[in-house]
Formats: structure tokens, C-alpha cells, sequence
């Protein structure tokens, strides 16, 4: 059975904005239609086209347990379109693509969408656990009275709501420090996060300055004032070291390293990308970005450097298509922590670890800069969570295109221990 060619057509995102701010007031479905609904325009696809969506959030809202079939639903696309949401934290966008990747590659779809949206000005409050036995138990007496009786048995300290858990429900660790961990591991002091920190900014800032970055951002109306929002709040265009480096530590308050300034900060948002069959592609008269060549996730040891997902994802997707990284023209690395980020750029050059970890006989092999997070990444940009994987290919696919470049890589990490990488290419 051969496999249809997956096209790139184009991809799109809104602003990414601090949580609480702009977007204070819209949901992850509110910032996921905005975006989808742009990206049909900008591409003058007739939503009738689309035969099916692939999106995700990592923090969901039970009200909203598929966002995919409600963003399809809700802009014009044909209701007999399947749309099917998936979670694998901050690789979510990642997933969502290579889903939507796989249905058109097998021939179940011509046209897909995916991609992923977050609100972290919205997440889902819970109860304390005692609270939350109470209540059940409450629910099932028969009468009012009975209710409130047994409501009223709960102490005070068990009443306050709570957000969600950042830490990692296996380690008990959050991903702040587990990176301080890494960087100890790998002797990545808070000046070289620091200084890489200010490069994600400065880059950033030359690409918003040539114009690439602002290309890729489709105008949201804010709700409640209905006020335009069409820029990213987060990118310092002219950062300032010595600011960066007076921000203090935020895991590890004594001897820790990693601060809110080298570190990707909570942040609304959604993105999108179009996917094609090669053939439909041509038949719709399309020039596609890039192709879609391979997509390869892995687990690791979460209490073996849970945030190094890159290098094993990377490594086995190497493995698999016989590729080397002196074979990509661009590569596209999630920016959780400037010291997740120099700790996988280590362990990518690391011929020890290369042998022991992931089972090669060398190191994947030093990385040349020039070629890495070209227009910054998630610390200056922004991270929430289900979009960072459409925006990184987006991204990607656009600067292989006005390089006219034959091969370029996105890879993320993700919580849970776990790596995602896609591959691009261009060309016939």
C-alpha cells in the first residue's frame, strides 16, 4: 500500500499573550475558532473541503471535552468532518499534526487541520479531595436538609479551590525543577541561561523587524471590548542583560538557577496549520510550504533527565529514516528553559550519552547554531501548551520556503518525559 504525500499549505496563529491579560476574558475554544476561521480566510479554502480536525489543549475544561468537533462545528465546517482532540503536553500541537498527518497519508482524508490552543486565564479549578467526598456524598441524600447537613461537615482548610497541579504526578517534581536538576547534571550555569535567553529575545525581535513573525499572526477580537489584539506582549525587541539577570530564582530559591526571565512564561494562545494530500494540493491549485517526511515521539526515564525528550525523539527518528543532523538546513527546538534547551544541545553533542542512553554509536552530533531558533523560540514568544506545536512548524515551514532550503526539524520536549520530532521537507 503506498502512502499519499502530506503537503504543508500554510499555518497561522494569534497572538501569543501573558495569562490574565489580553485574552483574560476568551477560552481556549474562543482562541481556537479565531485562529482556524483566520486560516481558512487567509488560504480561501472552502470549509466544505475539510474532512477532518485534529486539535488539543493540555489543560482541558470538562465543559469543553472535545475542542476539535467544537471549533469545527462552529466555523462552517461540514458536520460529517470528524474532529478528535488529543493531549500530550507541551507536545500536543506535535501530536495533533502528525494525527492529522497519519489520516491523510493512509488516504481517510485529503484536507485536514490541527494544531492546538491554551488559556491559562482559564484553567479548571478543583476541589481538595475531602471537599470532594463530601459533595458526593451530599449528592446522593434525598433532601435538602440532609444536603446542606452534610456540606456543612466540611472543615474550613478543605474549602479553598485550587488550579491544577504543575508538578509531575510521577516525580512529584515540577518541570522548573527537574530543569535545575538537568543543569546541574550538565554544568549549565544561570549565565549561560541567562545569555540564551537574551539571544531567544534578540532573535525574536529581527524576526517580528523583518516581518516574518507578524505574517504568521491573525488579529483576535478580544472579548467582552471586542478590543484588536494583533501582536505578541512577550518579546523584549531590545533585551536588556543585566535586567535579566537580576530576576531571582524561581524553584529553587536558595542555590537555584532558573528564573522567570530564561524560563517560557504561561501564555494564551492558539495555532493552526492546513494539511494536504499532495495530489488534492495540486487539484486546488496549492504550492505547498514543505512536506511532511517524518514524525517520531518517545518516552524516557523521568528520573533520568525528564526534559531531554528532544535528543531521544530526535535520535530515534534518525534511526528511522537514516538522516543525520548535518543533512537539516533549520531546526526548531521547544524553549521550555534556556537550560532544558543547552542541556539537550549537550546532550545532543554527547558521544557517552549517545552510546548509553539512546543506543547509538556516537553522539547526534554538534549542533551549528547559525541554524537553530532563528526568530527565538518559546521563552521570548511565549509557551501555551497546546499551540507551541503548529507555531514551531509554521514557523519552520515558512523561513524553509523563503530559504528555499531542502530539510529542517521541529522537536519539543514534554511533560511526562516524553519527545517529539517532525521533519520537513521541501521539494520533489
Amino acid at each position: 500500500m503506498s502512502l499519499n504525500r502530506v503537503a504543508v499549505i500554510a499555518g497561522c496563529r494569534t497572538p501569543f499573550v501573558k495569562a490574565s491579560g489580553s485574552f483574560n476574558n476568551m477560552t481556549a475554544l474562543d482562541l481556537g475558532k479565531a485562529c482556524v476561521k483566520e486560516l481558512l480566510n487567509r488560504t480561501d479554502v472552502n470549509p466544505k473541503e475539510v474532512d477532518e480536525i485534529v486539535y488539543g489543549t493540555a489543560i482541558s475544561k470538562p465543559s469543553v471535552a472535545n475542542i476539535a468537533r467544537e471549533v469545527a462545528l462552529t466555523i462552517g465546517i461540514p458536520k460529517s468532518a470528524p474532529g478528535h482532540t488529543v493531549q500530550m503536553a507541551c507536545a500536543t500541537g506535535a501530536r495533533a499534526i502528525a494525527s492529522a498527518a497519519a489520516s491523510i497519508a493512509l488516504g481517510n482524508s485529503h484536507v485536514a487541520i490541527a494544531g492546538g490552543a491554551e488559556s491559562l486565564s482559564d484553567v479548571p479549578m478543583t476541589v481538595s479531595e475531602p471537599f470532594r467526598r463530601i459533595l458526593m456524598e451530599a449528592n446522593g441524600k434525598k433532601t435538602q436538609e440532609e444536603k446542606m447537613y452534610t456540606i456543612m461537615q466540611v472543615k474550613l482548610q478543605d474549602i479553598m479551590p485550587s488550579s491544577i497541579s504543575i508538578s509531575e504526578p510521577y516525580t512529584g517534581l515540577t518541570m522548573g525543577e527537574h530543569c535545575e536538576l538537568l543543569n546541574r547534571e550538565w554544568g549549565v550555569s544561570r549565565q549561560d541561561q541567562d545569555e540564551y535567553a537574551y539571544r531567544s529575545h534578540l532573535y525574536a525581535g529581527r524576526g517580528i523587524d523583518a516581518g516574518h513573525i507578524p505574517a504568521e499572526i491573525a488579529t483576535v477580537y478580544a472579548a467582552k471590548d471586542y478590543k484588536p489584539v494583533s501582536e505578541d506582549d512577550i518579546v523584549r525587541k531590545n533585551p536588556d542583560r543585566a535586567k535579566i539577570a537580576s530576576l531571582k530564582p524561581a524553584f529553587d530559591k536558595e542555590f537555584g538557577t532558573v528564573s522567570p526571565a530564561n524560563s517560557s512564561p504561561l501564555t494564551d494562545g492558539a495555532s493552526a496549520v492546513l494539511l494536504m494530500s499532495e495530489e488534492k494540493a495540486k487539484a486546488l491549485g496549492y504550492k505547498p510550504l514543505a512536506y511532511i517526511k517524518h514524525c517520531a515521539f518517545a518516552g524516557l526515564d523521568p528520573d533520568r533527565g525528564l526534559l531531554l525528550g528532544p535528543a531521544f525523539a530526535t535520535a530515534k527518528a534518525f534511526a528511522q529514516t537514516k538522516l543525520t543532523l548535518k543533512d537539516f538546513d533549520l531546526i526548531e527546538m521547544h524553549e521550555a528553559f534556556a537550560g532544558q534547551i543547552l542541556c539537550n544541545l549537550k546532550a545532543f553533542a554527547c558521544n557517552k550519552f549517545g552510546q548509553e542512553r539512546l543506543g547509538r554509536s556516537e553522539a547526534i552530533g554538534e549542533m551549528d547554531m547559525e541554524k537553530f531558533n532563528v526568530y527565538g523560540g518559546s521563552i521570548s514568544l511565549g509557551h501555551p501548551f497546546g499551540a507551541t506545536g503548529a507555531r514551531l512548524l509554521t514557523t519552520l515551514a515558512n523561513e524553509m520556503n523563503r530559504r528555499d532550503v531542502g530539510l529542517g526539524m521541529v522537536t519539543i520536549c514534554a511533560g511526562g518525559a516524553l519527545g517529539a520530532t517532525i521533519i520537513l521537507e521541501r521539494g520533489n
